[in-house]
């Protein structure tokens, strides 16, 4: 493997380092999650301008380092996704969509998914005229599980494996759907469920002006990535609070 590599990256968000440099995580296709050093990324007014930015796609030319660390030689912005900094609530979902890919994407292994997800729901936002609809973050959130092997149950009941009938609850250490006797969580319905399944296999791009489905709460794909993670996501109170708005 060559040292040097140039790679189609998105920024999921970055680190100050020293007193000029900056530590940035990237999502590539080959590479998956890595971290980059920016020399003089705080310093520079010439060097990085505008490329580094959260949600930024690139073409990153990287030195790859002894330990996880590799090294930017050279960044050249390819989109910058303007247009999603017109609405606050536009700029917090985009933040918590390269959240939750870089919770997701695994450090040095090939995510071509994850990455394709990314870099298609930041243009299709950045298309917006305004900020989409609560299905759209449903489509993403089931989508990324997906691709990162957490797919959600939503046709059946994770428990017993049966149909989804009867009264039915939202169990994150099950999974997604279980019948009430066989696991414990808040209530959902199996129409809720299949919804979200069907946003599962819609193109984002569909999605923007469908509403979230009633019979569960719009945030459970959420809370199962949480419980899976083991930490929160930093951008999720926000935007729970402006979706509510």
């Amino acid at each position: 493997m060559s040292a040097v590599q140039t790679l189609s990256a998105l920024v999921l968000g970055h680190t100050d380092y020293g007193d000029t440099d900056r530590i940035v995580q990237l999502i590539t296709a080959e590479q998956g999650r890595i971290s980059a050093l920016a020399r003089g990324a705080r310093s520079s007014k010439k060097r990085f301008t505008g490329t580094l930015e959260l949600g930024s796609r690139i073409e990153a030319t990287l030195r790859r380092g002894k330990g996880e660390l590799w090294q930017f030689q050279a960044a050249e912005l390819v989109h910058g996704h303007p247009h999603i900094r017109s609405f606050l609530e536009s700029i917090t979902l985009s933040a918590y969509l390269c959240e939750m890919v870089r919770e997701l994407g695994r450090r040095e292994q090939p995510e071509p998914k994850l990455f394709g997800l990314l870099d298609v729901a930041l243009l299709v936002l950045d298309a917006c005229t305004e900020p989409p609809q609560a299905a759209f973050r449903l489509g993403f959130e089931a989508k990324a599980l997906s691709f990162a092997g957490l797919t959600p149950v939503l046709t059946q009941c994770a428990g017993c494996g049966q149909a989804a009938d009867g009264p039915m609850i939202w169990s994150v250490s099950g999974g997604g759907m279980m019948h009430e006797a066989c696991g414990v969580g808040p209530g959902v319905s199996p129409a809720w469920a299949l919804a979200v399944e069907g946003f599962r296999r819609t193109p984002l791009s569909e999605l923007v002006d469908t509403p979230a489905p009633t019979g569960g709460s719009p945030w459970l794909l959420s809370e199962l990535m949480i419980w899976h993670q083991g930490r929160p996501l930093r951008s999720r109170e926000l935007l729970i609070t402006l979706e509510a708005g």
